[in-house]
């Protein structure tokens, strides 16, 4: 009964996390972020290009038309920060400008790149279906996954509240301006597809990582099941292991070293993949930091210079501060957790099972660990960035770096003097 009650329960959650997939598949075909079908035979899920290519053709004149609109109507969602006719202001608006040209880039790219896109989506769901062959399991994403996906989905639509109602301002909608609403709904359709693509950069290394963790508990699994084999345990352990002959003793090691030969080919692939999404994915990632660092620092000036004109700062830009930090924040924070998970196999006593009946682990041992010291996982976007925990002190530091600028010049008259020298001008 107690396995029947753990398979439905497996079902479920293997139902859930594919729902889970499909509905974000179907939401990047909703955005035109891809073209491809889903060809599902039997087990196998791949995804596959449109058969007809006029459908192609119609879909990137289809993007070019958004994209156009798009460039005219994004710089509103930025260039916020009141005039001061200051170098603070000229400031300001290059870096709204620079997140522009960054949106409308990344959507470039996408749209160059979907051939490239759509292969490392296939040698993911490739892997999803080794992984569950070689654990024996029909759910790989446990309960944290969803859990760190809801909070990303959450920073992402808390900053939707603010950007998409600047998007299409309610007065439009209220005078029946219709040029002004459907340029607006436009907007709103490219903008949740650059947003997609940069959760996709997160999901992508999230998944990464839970295949490095569930690689490893199976690896701690099996050398769980190899006890059996060390014959020099004591009878007073808590849990002392069965007794073998030597001929099972044996068949089980030959097994277990076939089988960590087999985890070694998962991990070589795994790891091409995640260099690959890398890759591939880097401007992304890239723009990923780029524009919640930037819309952090326009937000702070916003703050300030509202606090220094009024006597009081809207809290507004306090909320969004912490939106894009903590979207900063997670994104490093996965992709440390992958690095790490990768690391797993490294730390367990592979080493010490007794092999004095056979060579094979031990020269499965030494090749698994081997691979494993020449394919250190890093992850370096655009050979600047190092995506790891120490990374996010470095971001700290700049932003209260830039937030003292800011503070220090408001009170020391600097916006005063600058709009004095304009008005002489």
């Amino acid at each position: 009964m107690a396995m029947l009650e753990s398979a439905v329960v497996a079902s479920r959650k293997d139902l859930w996390s594919r729902r889970l997939l499909l509905a974000l598949y179907r939401a990047a075909r909703c955005l035109s972020l891809l073209s491809c079908r889903l060809a599902v035979e039997g087990q196998r899920v791949e995804l596959r290009a449109p058969r007809q290519q006029c459908n192609r053709l119609l879909t990137i004149i289809w993007r070019s038309i958004l994209v156009n609109i798009y460039w005219a109507i994004i710089p509103d969602v930025f260039a916020k920060a009141r005039r001061t006719e200051s170098y603070a202001d000229m400031f300001a608006k290059l870096q709204s400008i620079s997140v522009v040209l960054f949106a409308v880039g990344s959507f470039v790219v996408q749209v160059c790149a979907e051939a490239r896109f759509m292969a490392i989506l296939n040698r993911y769901l490739a892997l999803y279906e080794r992984i569950c062959a070689l654990t024996h399991t029909q759910e790989l994403f446990p309960a944290k996954f969803g859990v760190f996906y809801a909070v990303k989905l959450l920073l992402t639509l808390g900053g939707c509240l603010y950007e998409l109602p600047q998007l299409l301002p309610l007065r439009h909608i209220v005078h029946g301006d219709v040029g002004h609403v459907l340029t607006g709904i436009i907007g709103i359709y490219m903008w949740m597809g650059t947003l997609f693509m940069l959760d996709a950069c997160f999901l992508g290394f999230l998944v990464s990582g839970v295949f490095y963790e569930q690689m490893g508990a199976h690896i701690a699994n099996m050398l769980l099941s190899m006890r059996p084999i060390d014959t020099d345990a004591q009878d007073g352990d808590e849990v002392a292991p069965q007794r073998l002959s030597r001929y099972k003793r044996m068949c089980l090691l030959c097994d277990r070293a076939d089988e960590l030969d087999a985890c070694g080919v998962v991990y070589s692939e795994l790891y091409q993949v995640t260099l690959s999404f890398r890759s591939i994915f880097q401007f992304q990632i890239f723009f990923y930091i780029y524009y919640n660092f930037i819309v952090l620092l326009l937000m702070l000036y916003e703050y300030i210079w509202n606090y220094l004109e009024d006597g009081q700062g809207d809290v507004v830009p306090v909320v969004m501060v912490a939106i894009k930090l903590g979207n900063i924040v997670l994104l490093i924070m996965c992709a440390d957790y992958t690095i790490t998970k990768s690391q797993l196999p490294q730390i367990m006593p592979l080493d010490i099972v007794c092999t004095d009946i056979d060579q094979r682990w031990d020269h499965s041992v030494e090749t698994f660990l081997s691979q494993l010291q020449t394919q250190q996982l890093e992850i370096k976007v655009m050979g600047i960035l190092q995506l790891n925990n120490e990374f996010i002190p470095t971001i700290l530091s700049a932003i209260i770096t830039y937030l003292f600028i800011l503070i220090q010049f408001g009170f020391t008259g600097g916006f005063d003097v600058a709009e004095e020298i304009a008005k002489l001008n």
